[in-house]
């Protein structure tokens, strides 16, 4: 489905006594600045939530693996001629 995507974090930041003055900077130049507005209420109706699952990626392509095979099976079975039995006179 096409549309926008909104992720939320919870992240949770060591105390600011915590990191060095370096650090500090640091973090800056890697995270994006604060956002200036929120969504508004009709924007956050349209959005749908959702879970994120973790993903075994070895074990997602061998069901897809599989899955195909299955489907290339199907396919022959399908396409196959109609047998013609012998009639016994």
């Amino acid at each position: 489905m096409k549309g926008r995507l909104f992720v939320e974090f919870n992240v949770e930041f060591p105390e600011a006594s915590a990191l060095s003055p370096d650090q500090c900077r640091t973090l800056e130049k890697i995270l994006p600045r604060k956002a200036r507005g929120q969504l508004t209420d009709m924007e956050l109706e349209q959005c749908e939530e959702t879970i994120m699952h973790d993903v075994n990626i070895e074990e997602e392509m061998r069901r897809r693996q599989y899955q195909r095979q299955q489907e290339a099976y199907n396919e022959d079975d399908e396409d196959a001629a109609p047998r013609v039995q012998c009639a016994q006179q």
